[in-house]
């Protein structure tokens, strides 16, 4: 071929090798742009963080002190807690006045002393320490009758149906007429309450109002359904201002929130008081229809339920004021006993009214440390009637 060239001659082989290639530098970018005035090298590995010696000693040295207060605190709390055993000592409220009081005994020596704790309707309930319970009161036997307790010529002319004049020294019956009938009691009812509520003990407890006693009428104390009331108070509402929802709270509170089981409560502690012609059916005594005692029978019970420090001051209270957090104000109760006020050595005493019953009373009066009790029922003049048949007891039965 005319246009074919000849191949270039191969270059000789040097056994000197050619000289190694040096890497290119690194390029380094700075942003200049920037605040920031340091530099980012892409392929530079990240520096590893140094560890720091001290860490682990820091955090060592900081547990111990909080180690050291904990066991201070428990070991003045373990001090604490055996002085208080060691002295007995209790600091709670007492069960029986929670509020401002205004005593008849106070009233009877011509004083005017009142007596201030603290008592607070709260609806989330109160939380302090219960007040150990009084022993129960016991049974005593039945009472004997003076002679010519029911002599006609012996009755101070009462236009009660039903009376009875008791001694509670000498456990003995000074006057009575008709003292066995059984008669619808009203709210005498509220005195087996209140002795029931008083052996319960704890002043404090809270006591949800439901529906069912929020609604008793009438004479009611305004609870609300749902809030949640101190026992105490409640206690006093039914006591002093007679108030039916409170007496109803009250006992479907202590009967566990069923009615009946409160009457049954109610009934057995009627036997072992030895209250033997007496059926209750209501916490208030609004059922006249089932609800029935007798004179001679509420005689005994309110000489009984004076033997509980609790009931006795509640009984014997002329006017108490407590804290109502309903509406943020206060709440004053007046006993609807009169004869507190009005009758030389009223001690105690519980007033009833329905239009079956009629006019009930029971009183206790004291002179010279001898006591007793007067009941009438189903009159129409309970404040002319008391006071006579209490004058002719203490004459027929002197100090």
């Amino acid at each position: 071929m005319d246009d074919e060239q000849p191949p270039e001659p191969r270059p000789a082989r040097s056994n000197r090798r050619a000289p190694r290639a040096q890497p290119a530098p690194r390029r380094q970018y700075t942003d200049s742009d920037s605040s920031f005035d340091f530099e980012f090298e892409f392929d530079a590995p990240p520096r590893p963080r140094p560890r720091s010696r001290n860490r682990k000693r820091k955090q060592q040295s900081s547990v111990r002190p909080l180690h050291v207060l904990l066991l201070a605190i428990l070991v003045i709390g373990l001090i604490a807690f055996a002085a208080k055993a060691l002295t007995g000592g209790d600091d709670g409220s007492t069960a029986n006045a929670n509020g401002t009081t205004q005593t008849a005994s106070a009233q009877a020596a011509g004083q005017q002393d009142t007596t201030k704790t603290v008592a607070t309707a709260s609806k989330a309930g109160g939380n302090a320490k219960a007040a150990t319970p009084a022993p129960l009161v016991q049974a005593r036997p039945a009472p004997t009758y003076q002679a010519g307790a029911k002599a006609m010529a012996n009755q101070p002319g009462l236009a009660a149906a039903s009376y009875v004049a008791l001694d509670v020294d000498r456990n003995e019956i000074i006057l009575a007429y008709g003292d066995k009938d059984q008669r619808p009691i009203a709210s005498l009812t509220k005195m087996m309450t209140g002795l029931l509520t008083a052996e319960a003990g704890n002043m404090w407890h809270p006591v949800t109002v439901s529906e069912t006693a929020a609604q008793v009428e009438p004479n009611k104390d305004g609870l609300i359904i749902g809030n949640r009331y101190p026992r105490g108070v409640l206690m006093y509402s039914a006591m002093l201002g007679s108030n039916n929802d409170a007496a109803a709270a009250l006992g479907e509170d202590l009967g566990g929130g069923s009615y009946a089981k409160y009457y049954r409560m109610m009934n057995r502690r009627a036997k072992q008081l030895g209250l033997t012609d007496t059926q209750y059916a209501s916490s208030s005594g609004l059922n006249d229809a089932t609800n029935w005692s007798t004179a001679r029978d509420q005689a005994i019970m309110l000489a009984r339920a004076l033997e509980n420090p609790t009931f006795a001051k509640a009984s014997g209270t002329w006017r108490h004021t407590v804290r109502w957090n309903d509406t943020g104000g206060k709440r004053t109760y007046e006993n609807h006993n009169k004869m507190l006020q009005n009758y030389r050595g009223t001690i105690s005493g519980k007033t009833g009214f329905t239009t079956l019953a009629g006019g009930c009373l029971a009183v206790a009066v004291r002179r010279g440390g001898h006591t007793i009790v007067g009941v009438i029922l189903n009159t129409n003049d309970i404040w002319g009637d008391m006071p006579k048949l209490m004058d002719a007891a203490f004459k027929r039965s002197p100090a």
